[in-house]
Parts: structure tokens; C-alpha cells; sequence
């Protein structure tokens, strides 16, 4: 194969859904990807916003691949923003040196300032080269930790929090909407109806878990492999240490590992002393289009709830 002269970016391109599939994301993760998967974060429409895809081909195949989902941010002033959010960016092995990544990464840029996006979100860990090249093109990084078990359980994890099964009901994103509106000057992902926060927080690819945690908290739990994934919790700040201690100690007992995701410093903290793994990284934020490029570069001052089942 020649140089990069011959990549070329397709956006939605008819026909080639098995070329940018399961095998290929397998292929370029070294990580099981199947057909329901690639449904749920690459084909899946949230609200009215259909999804695209955009790959990356030298004429002979495709090189590299990534999703682009897309949602609403709110902010304190209460201003809804449309944003894209990218999704499975990848590059085949054997393409990798080819500036692939860079290519792919400017079409997403380019349609997210078609669909009229203020901005592009990737979440990276701290040494995520993906992080860095976002930095280079003038992204905003909010602080984010990717929380998780390590070792055998201690007694920094037992609890004696009741949890319980608990029917999914309209109230609960009802409830946690309210309290973000309320929570002064946060801001986090909107969801416009209790249809698009279900299908974005339950009806999920792996089994999802409802929760009551304690007399007030929700949680839902989304079991991947033999890992708990805290994809959602509705908890006071005062709350939330008690539920997170509850909800690790709940998968241990069960012999599972724990991860949730979080931009609330809080909870990095109470992690810490629970002596669960902290892994820092950021929420990336880069605007599409000059115009809002003041906009975005005001989010880095702002306290964030972002949760796991937000972002993918």
C-alpha cells in the first residue's frame, strides 16, 4: 500500500455495516465484540438523533472506524447543548503509523459541525494518546476517575446498607433530573423523557440490575462478564459514599469485580479510602466550530455529574 493520499473518510456509507462490524471492532480492540453491541453503540438512535458512522478505507479496505452518537448536554444557565460523542474509534493492527487516527478524527470533527454540534466528547484515561491529540487540537479536559475493584475485599468495603430489587419507574430519572437542575451550578447529560434515559441507562446490551439502595438511593448495575458496572446512581452527596461502599461490597460477595465512572471529585476521594483502584482520566470537549469555542472552553470551570451509563 502506498501513503495517506489514498485514505479517503465515508460518512454512513451504503452497504459496508459488516466492514465496520463485530469482526473488525474484535479485530482492532483484542476484545469480543458482538452484533448486539455494535446495534447498541453504534446503530442505536437516542431520542430523534440517528447515529453515524464514519470509516476510514485506502479503496482497497477499511482501515479505521468510529461511531458518532448523539446527545444533549445541559448546563447551569440551563442552556441545552447538541453534542456528538464518539464512539469505538479504532484502527486496524497492520495500519496503525499511517496518521489513520488523525484522519478519522477530523471527519467526525467535520460532521459534528454539520449536524450542528457545539461539541465533540471522547472519554480518554489520563495516558490515552487518543486524550492527547484532542489537547493538541485545543480540547477542554474535565477531570473524570474510572473507579474500580482491585485485590480481595477489606473491611473498608463491608456494609450493612440494605439493598433490594426494585422495579424501574418514570419517577427515578424524574427525581435524579431534579436534583441535577437543583444542584448549584452542575452540569451533566440531559435526557428529554423518560423513554431516552431507559434506553440509554436499562435497556442495555448486557443484563441490567435495579436497585434500592439504602431507604432513598437508586442504582442501576450492568453485568458484563464477571464485572459490576455502576452505570447510573441517584444519591444525595451525602449519600453517595454509603452507596458506593454497598454497591462494591455487593459485588465482591457475589465474587464479581466493580467499576463505575464518575467527574465528581467526591467520589474519587471516598474510592480512595473504600481502597478501590483510582485511574484518572478526562471528559474531552472540542468544539466543531469557532463560534463555540468560548462556550466550551467555559465548561473546564464547571462542576460536572457525568456517570458511567452517560457516556456510552
Amino acid at each position: 500500500m502506498s501513503g495517506n493520499t489514498e485514505l479517503r473518510v465515508l460518512v454512513n456509507p451504503g452497504g459496508m455495516s459488516a466492514d465496520f462490524g463485530a469482526h473488525f471492532l474484535t479485530r482492532c480492540f483484542a476484545a469480543s465484540w458482538t452484533e448486539a453491541m455494535c446495534r447498541w453503540y453504534l446503530r442505536r438512535a437516542f431520542g430523534d438523533e440517528s447515529p453515524d458512522h464514519l470509516v476510514l478505507t485506502d479503496d482497497e479496505q477499511v482501515v479505521a472506524g468510529c461511531g458518532l452518537a448523539y446527545r444533549l448536554l445541559r448546563t447551569p444557565d440551563a442552556a441545552l447543548h447538541r453534542v456528538s460523542v464518539v464512539v469505538a474509534a479504532c484502527t486496524a493492527p497492520g495500519q496503525r503509523g499511517r496518521g489513520c487516527y488523525a484522519r478519522i478524527l477530523q471527519g467526525a470533527i467535520e460532521r459534528s459541525a454539520a449536524r450542528g454540534c457545539t461539541a465533540l466528547l471522547g472519554f480518554v484515561t489520563a495516558d490515552n494518546a487518543t486524550g492527547r491529540g484532542l489537547l493538541r487540537l485545543g480540547a477542554t479536559a474535565v477531570p473524570s476517575a474510572y473507579i474500580s475493584s482491585a485485590g480481595q475485599p477489606t473491611a473498608s468495603l463491608s456494609s450493612t446498607l440494605r439493598l433490594c430489587a426494585a422495579p424501574v419507574s418514570e419517577i427515578w430519572p424524574e427525581r435524579a433530573g431534579a436534583r441535577l437542575r437543583s444542584a448549584p451550578g452542575e452540569a451533566g447529560f440531559h435526557y428529554p423523557d423518560a423513554r431516552s434515559w431507559r434506553s440509554q441507562m436499562v435497556d442495555r446490551p448486557y443484563s441490567v440490575q435495579s436497585l434500592c439502595v439504602g431507604g432513598s438511593c437508586r442504582a442501576l448495575v450492568e453485568r458484563v462478564g464477571d464485572t459490576d458496572r455502576l452505570q447510573w446512581l441517584d444519591a444525595t452527596p451525602r449519600e453517595r459514599t454509603a452507596a458506593i461502599r454497598a454497591l462494591a461490597h455487593y459485588a465482591r460477595r457475589r465474587q464479581q469485580k466493580f467499576f463505575m465512572y464518575s467527574t465528581r471529585p467526591d467520589d474519587a476521594t471516598a474510592a480512595g479510602r473504600l481502597g478501590l483502584s483510582v485511574r484518572p482520566g478526562f471528559m474531552m470537549a472540542l468544539a466543531p466550530e469557532r463560534r463555540h469555542e468560548p462556550t466550551v472552553r467555559g465548561w473546564a470551570t464547571l462542576p460536572w455529574h457525568v456517570q458511567s451509563g452517560d457516556r456510552l
